[in-house]
């Protein structure tokens, strides 16, 4: 039986470091977008409502959530309905904070919907100006991109950094204190600096 833990799989381009580790982490693999193509993940989510505009329907043996009503009826997915909240904690359960992003949302689900206590991060980089800021090669005209019409980074980079994607995991970590919920993160030299540094291999059979 797997451990209280999962792992958020994000797609930094350090991934590829952790190819051979992941499957075997002691957990559940939590992962967005085009990581089901390459992990055995249990619970997906690809927040971007253009994502399965673009791609269509996702199979495999895993758990399938959506924010959206119109793409879990259209899909067949698990609907868990989306906010906008300062944090990670919802007293309510059926809800998930929206946060800009799937990785952050694959968080909230992972300790509301899974009742996780121990959440490990991996392949978040937050290597902006990096040549390739993603792992993968194959998706896209353009190594290490999403296609053309999935790229919102831009509107992420706030001048008054509040609301970029740092930003956001910084007001998760505040929101756990106090919960019990631990988040740590196993991604080399990143720059989201909100949790403890840990080496994958500690939580991999």
């Amino acid at each position: 039986m797997k451990k209280n833990r999962g792992l958020i799989i994000c797609t930094g381009y350090s991934l590829r470091q952790h190819l051979e580790l992941i499957p075997r982490f002691d957990g559940l693999l939590f992962g967005p977008n085009n990581t089901y193509r390459d992990f055995p993940l249990d619970v997906w989510l690809a927040c971007d409502p253009t994502w399965h505009n673009f791609y269509g329907k996702v199979e495999g043996d895993f758990d399938k959530w959506h924010w959206d009503e119109d793409v879990c009826t259209l899909y067949g997915y698990q609907h868990v309905t989306g906010v906008w909240h300062e944090g990670l904690w919802l007293k309510d359960k059926t809800k998930i904070s929206l946060n800009h992003g799937s990785a952050p949302q694959l968080i909230n689900l992972a300790a509301n919907q899974y009742n996780l206590t121990e959440i490990v991060l991996v392949g978040h980089d937050f290597h902006y100006d990096a040549p390739q800021r993603h792992y993968f090669d194959a998706v896209s005209e353009t190594p290490g991109e999403y296609p053309s019409p999935l790229r919102k980074f831009s509107k992420f980079i706030k001048t008054n950094g509040q609301d970029d994607l740092l930003a956001v995991y910084g007001r998760i970590a505040r929101s756990i204190e106090g919960t019990g919920i631990r988040i740590v993160n196993a991604t080399p030299d990143s720059k989201l600096h909100h949790f403890p540094k840990v080496q994958l291999e500690e939580y991999c059979r």
